[in-house]
């Protein structure tokens, strides 16, 4: 690779945590899944090695600056986005994690993402360790490319207060996100519904429950949940059906919703207590993520309308370039570099724009006002090139015409062969000089050139 720097920070400088991922012999995404084979001791030692080296990265790089303004293009990503949400499988993760990764080389400065390694003093048992190091091994390898670039910001869900004033804020801030989730979950508890399996009618063989809901607050509107029992968890009352399954309700019910609304508290005060000191917005999919912070930041004009909007314009631009492999993405993105930064500035400004009429901005007035506003610009610039393109296909084929006709009058005398070649040459040179000059030309002048590119690489 280049040795071009994307803001500051070399395109081939390998990240810490990768380096040490290699030294274990996970190189590609699928070996994320090998985690689990290894022994006892070496996930202990590699969880252990693992949290050190992100949050050594971390705790280096923290900016406590919280007088900046927060950047429109810097993100936190949420449970959602990085694929740590409720569906577990791996073809759903990457998934995730490539839209994520477009997203980030498309648009962003930075995107901080939370990966789900717990501090080795509260993890209890090898398996645990095996999941978290596996889940965080496939964000990494998956996203290498945004990593090594400085785009993709690997973090553990812990923040600095160095300040005893500002640890007795996050503390109280932790406190209250808590209880209202913990409120939320009992006024949120009739649009959800929970089913017991039994152990032996499991597919697992252990406990399982089953939950369906508002797919704003579960990935696919359900989710699956093996645990261990404890005594008295089954009633004596319960009536299974043939599959062994039983509704819960009540405190059993609760334990599990507080599980769902807890994670949610967890991720807004990480958000407020590390996202917001790093000059970062909350990137989520999901309205259920975002419901916490909405509350703590109504009146935060800064934050508000955020999320959402960015979240729904690219929509409409990501899946024409979900084929482009994030190198080159990124590849293209150094060698546009000012048309990106034009890009991005007029994209924001649209945004600016829409928030001005509306705070609260819905996937109807971004898709809307896309569609009248950047869509035609590159319509407009796809046909402008094709033009040029046609006109200068007509005039090599005209020219070359010409040339064959001078040539059966005997014009060119004794070395018609060498005359030939050389208007040939000069025709397709003259030809593609116009249209490269015609496209730095639409590069000049339209803000939206960067994703006419963009496009066409996706196009062939």
């Amino acid at each position: 690779m280049s040795e071009a720097s994307l803001h500051g920070r070399k395109i081939n400088q390998v990240d810490p945590a990768i380096e040490l991922l290699e030294s274990y012999g996970l190189v590609r995404d699928e070996d994320s899944l090998r985690v689990t084979e290894f022994s006892k001791k070496k996930i202990t030692r590699l969880h252990r090695e693992l949290y050190s080296a992100v949050f050594a990265k971390q705790e280096k790089d923290f900016d406590t600056d919280a007088r900046a303004e927060i950047d429109p293009f810097s993100f936190v990503a949420s449970r959602s986005l990085r694929g740590a949400s409720d569906c577990g499988e791996y073809g759903c993760r990457i998934e995730k994690l490539d839209l994520l990764g477009h997203y980030a080389a498309l648009y962003a400065t930075k995107v901080i993402v939370p990966l789900t390694l717990q501090t080795p003093e509260k993890i209890r048992t090898e398996t645990a360790a095996a999941e978290q190091v596996s889940q965080s091994a496939l964000v990494l390898l998956r996203l290498r490319p945004l990593v090594d670039a400085g785009l993709v910001i690997p973090v553990v869900m812990r923040s600095f207060h160095r300040c005893e004033h500002a640890l007795a804020w996050a503390n109280r801030i932790i406190d209250v996100s808590h209880k209202i989730a913990r409120e939320a979950a009992r006024d949120f508890q009739g649009d959800f519904r929970l089913k017991f399996q039994l152990p032996e009618k499991s597919p697992t063989g252990l406990p399982t429950t089953y939950i369906d809901g508002p797919v704003d607050f579960l990935e696919h509107g359900g989710g699956v949940v093996t645990f261990h029992e404890g005594p008295g968890w089954r009633q004596k009352g319960w009536r299974y059906d043939d599959d062994g399954m039983v509704e819960l309700r009540g405190r059993r019910k609760l334990m599990f919703m507080d599980g769902i609304f807890s994670d949610i508290a967890d991720e807004t005060t990480f958000y407020l207590a590390y996202g917001r000191n790093r000059n970062a917005r909350y990137l989520a999919s999901r309205t259920g993520e975002t419901f916490l912070l909405d509350l703590f930041t109504q009146k935060d004009d800064e934050l508000s309308a955020s999320s959402a909007a960015l979240n729904a314009y690219m929509t409409h631009v990501l899946p024409l370039l979900q084929d482009v492999p994030l190198a080159r993405l990124l590849q293209i993105r150094s060698e546009e570099r000012d048309s990106f930064a034009r890009y991005r500035f007029a994209v924001g400004q649209f945004l600016t724009e829409l928030a001005k009429k509306k705070k609260r901005i819905g996937k109807r007035e971004v898709r809307d006002a896309f569609k009248s506003e950047i869509e035609p610009k590159l319509v407009k610039m796809k046909s402008e090139l094709n033009q040029e393109r046609s006109r200068q296909v007509r005039r090599i084929v005209g020219g070359l015409g010409a040339m064959a006709a001078s040539l059966k009058l005997g014009l060119f005398g004794a070395t018609p062969a060498v005359g030939a070649a050389g208007i040939g040459a000069t025709l397709l040179g003259k030809a593609g000089v116009s249209v490269c000059e015609h496209g730095s030309s639409l590069k000049e002048k339209n803000d939206f050139y960067f994703l006419l590119r963009l496009t066409q690489e996706a196009e062939g």
